[in-house]
């Protein structure tokens, strides 16, 4: 069953369509299978419905997905997941990590988190989607789980410090509360917090935790077959790219919005192909 046939999936236009677009058909249509589940997940925590009403939409979700690896199908969308998770031998654990990610936006964890539950944060919503996607390359070494973590770290903090306004306005602050005492903000209140002369400093600290992950990832990369790995290999450069691009411009004024051109992202899909 096609994932175009059902008009459930679109091709996000974003960085994550161009490392896919790499693959062949199957891979493609299972990565976006993929994607529109953690979007579903996404949805209910960053809509505005009462948490009460949140939190009874992540049970159902969470019941959904007890109920595809039963075989109880209940619509397309469904079907369509619970083939790609026998084709690719998927762990039911992994989607319902990534659930318990979206819990902890929900139930506002996320304000300025201590160290352990920002790196399970990350763990939850990037990691376990990372350690799906390396079933669905056919690279699941032991190196390459390791290379798939670190990998999946740095793209989520390159994100959080990408999406600091956008996050702001959904009540948000994922720097951790260790980086921000360090650089002597001591508050939980996010508009201080931001408006703080010190605020940019905290995000500098961050993007080096970004950057040492990206440094492991590549090194555990030496072990791993780059022929299997070219999309996440697409997704790595195109967001170490980012992140130079958002230290250049600082974090003084977060309301400026820091992207890759088209061409640029072209540019790393083409150099992706003729990765060996």
């Amino acid at each position: 069953m096609s994932v175009a046939n059902t008009n459930i999936i679109k091709y996000p236009k974003s960085s994550f369509y161009w490392g896919m677009k790499i693959l062949n058909k199957d891979k493609r249509e299972a990565m976006f299978v993929l994607y529109a589940f953690c979007k579903k997940a996404d949805t209910i925590a960053d809509n505005k419905d009462l948490k009460e009403r949140k939190k009874r939409k992540i049970e159902k979700l969470k019941k959904e997905v007890n109920e595809i690896f039963q075989n109880k199908l209940k619509n397309n969308f469904n079907k369509i997941l619970k083939n790609n998770i026998d084709k690719y031998k998927i762990k039911k654990k992994y989607f319902l990590d990534i659930i318990k990610g979206c819990e902890m936006d929900i139930d506002n964890k996320m304000i300025c988190p201590n160290k352990k539950n920002f790196n399970l944060y990350c763990y939850r919503v990037a990691g376990a989607v990372g350690l799906i996607s390396l079933k669905i390359f056919g690279e699941n070494t032991q190196k390459s789980k390791s290379f798939g973590l670190h990998l999946a770290k740095a793209l989520q903090i390159t994100n959080i410090l990408r999406d600091i306004n956008q996050d702001k306005k959904m009540g948000r602050m994922y720097i951790p509360k260790e980086m921000l005492n360090n650089v002597g903000i001591k508050s939980n209140n996010i508009n201080f917090i931001i408006k703080n002369k010190n605020f940019p400093k905290a995000c500098i600290r961050l993007s080096k935790q970004a950057e040492i992950a990206f440094d492991k990832a590549n090194k555990d990369l030496l072990f791993c077959s780059k022929k299997n790995l070219k999309a996440a290999i697409v997704m790595m450069n195109t967001y170490e790219l980012l992140l130079k691009k958002l230290k250049k411009k600082g974090w003084e004024d977060i309301k400026q919005r820091v992207s890759l051109t088209k061409f640029e992202k072209f540019l790393l899909f083409v150099k992706g192909i003729f990765v060996n």
